[in-house]
């Protein structure tokens, strides 16, 4: 068994020694993950790679001595809402130096980008062809695409068009070994007529890296279908509700997503606008005093006559189930993003000096995030259950934020998100959060919700055990693909 320092030097010959890293100040910088901090594990030595002008990198090399010599290795892009702390030890893997945007294609429609690419650099390669991904995602530029893929990936458009993952027609993984596969429509590049579909005459092995938390292999490379899109046909709305209208929230909600009249819907609660009316950045007197529930909604139309269609419809359903027309937020919290032009494309207001998110960390702190996915028909139970467990735990204040921002899905789901905002310094109040993530985490299972990239460390063993011989199954490729468990291990064994 090789020692650190032999690893180290081994590291540096492979990348160069510019490119690894054991100071404990880089260890702690590299140990947070945005939404988790209070899951920390420190890597023994950090590794960033990185490509050169004709995308030629070390991937392949790195993983084949990390695999020979039984070392657990992490992939990490940005600072991100999953987990990709090393909780094993071993090599952590800074991927933002496979970033370039390879190659658009505007009129079949795809792109091709490395697997540490900014999804914002997608974005703006895609614009300069009037081209934007259906569902795009606005949570601050560290988010990489290689990220967004093995966690699923969120974003506006999601009600419409599905996760990011649903956008993947081709990868490029390198697995455990060195060895280097492409699936779907990326098995085709080469060829004269190139990656044009997903589907090949093979059994379509995409999904097996979707959801995968990097444990079955490191994505290099990714294309991903477009659509044609400009900023000025997404047009922006904010219905309110009472508290005790959340069975109208879901009827509204189920009608829409049936009917396809919707871009995409946030469900969002009065706790994430506390902090911002408190400061102003809302009219108070604008915002109905018993609205409690916001769904921010977008329409996607390219011309009066599309807009006027799905408006009508919209309106009609919302109105039906008691739902106020709240432009306060429509045009401050989404709409102000014309403000900027319609090549700015900002994050609607969820990041920067003036967001929601930046006013409420100004009065509370580091923020955790359960998310998972579960019906719209179980929208009122689950909401009412959170609730309850974060006024036991002694979360339900201003000071924790405990909001909800969940998107609504075309698969008639929620795409959940809760939130809570803490002291990552105060034990008790770490010990709070805890408390509250085991309640969640208990209610959940119980009741077969899907997480996000769970996993075993987090969410313990049931998610997957009830799963029964599908488990067994994806435990069984992952022994033939990566025998050694160096990829990540701890996620799905």
């Amino acid at each position: 068994m090789l020692t650190v320092d032999e690893i180290v030097e081994k590291l540096k010959e492979i990348v160069g020694p510019r490119f690894v890293s054991t100071d404990p100040i880089d260890k702690i910088n590299y140990q947070h993950t945005l939404a988790y901090g209070a899951y920390k594990a420190l890597p023994d030595v950090i590794v960033r790679i990185e490509s050169d002008a004709g995308g030629s990198h070390q991937l392949a090399k790195l993983l084949s001595f990390a695999n020979e010599n039984k070392i657990p290795i992490v992939a990490k892009g940005g600072v991100g809402m999953g987990i990709s702390s090393p909780l094993k030890g071993g090599i952590l893997l800074d991927m933002l130096g496979l970033d370039k945007v390879l190659e658009v294609n505007p009129t079949l429609q795809y792109v091709i980008a490395e697997g540490g690419a900014s999804v914002y650099a997608i974005h703006h390669a895609l614009r300069q062809h009037g081209l934007m991904l259906p569902n795009f995602g606005t949570y601050g530029p560290s988010v990489v695409i290689g990220a967004m893929v093995t966690k699923g990936g969120i974003g506006y458009g999601m009600t419409r068009y599905g996760w990011i993952a649903d956008m993947v027609i081709g990868l490029e993984v390198v697995l455990a070994n060195g060895e280097t596969v492409r699936l779907g429509a990326l098995a085709n590049q080469g060829t004269d007529f190139g990656p044009f579909q997903k589907w090949i005459h093979l059994p379509d092995l995409l999904g097996l890296f979707t959801l995968s938390a990097g444990a079955l292999g490191i994505i290099s490379k990714v294309c991903l279908r477009a659509i044609e899109g400009r900023r000025e046909w997404l047009h922006d709305y904010c219905y309110s509700f009472r508290r005790g209208q959340l069975e109208n929230v879901q009827e509204a909600l189920l009608r829409l997503v049936k009917g396809e009249v919707v871009y995409d819907i946030h469900f969002t609660d009065r706790w994430q606008y506390h902090w911002p009316m408190e400061e102003g950045l809302y009219d108070k007197a604008k915002i109905p005093a018993d609205g409690w529930f916001f769904l921010k909604t977008i329409l996607f139309a390219r011309d009066p006559e599309e807009l006027a269609y799905k408006e009508k419809r919209m309106r009609a359903i919302y109105n039906e189930q008691g739902g106020i027309d709240v432009r306060e937020i429509a045009e401050k919290g989404m709409g102000k993003a014309q403000e900027y032009g319609l090549h700015g494309w900002p994050d609607f207001h969820i990041m920067g000096p003036d967001g929601w998110c930046s006013s409420v960390v100004r009065h509370t702190g580091m923020f955790a995030v359960t998310s998972k996915m579960y019906p719209i028909t179980f929208l009122k139970e689950m909401y009412d259950l959170d609730e309850a467990a974060k006024r036991e735990c002694g979360l339900w204040d201003p000071e924790h934020s405990p909001q909800h921002d969940s998107y609504v899905t075309r698969d008639l789901a929620m795409k959940e998100e809760y939130f809570v905002f803490y002291n990552p310094y105060d034990e008790e109040d770490v010990g709070k959060l805890r408390r509250w993530m085991g309640k969640v985490q208990e209610f959940s299972n119980q009741r077969g919700v899907v997480w996000t990239a769970p996993t075993v460390s987090t969410k313990g063993p049931y998610p997957y055990e009830r799963l029964k011989n599908l488990y067994d199954l994806v435990k069984e490729i992952k022994r033939m693909v990566d025998p050694n468990n160096i990829l990540n291990p701890g996620t799905l064994l």
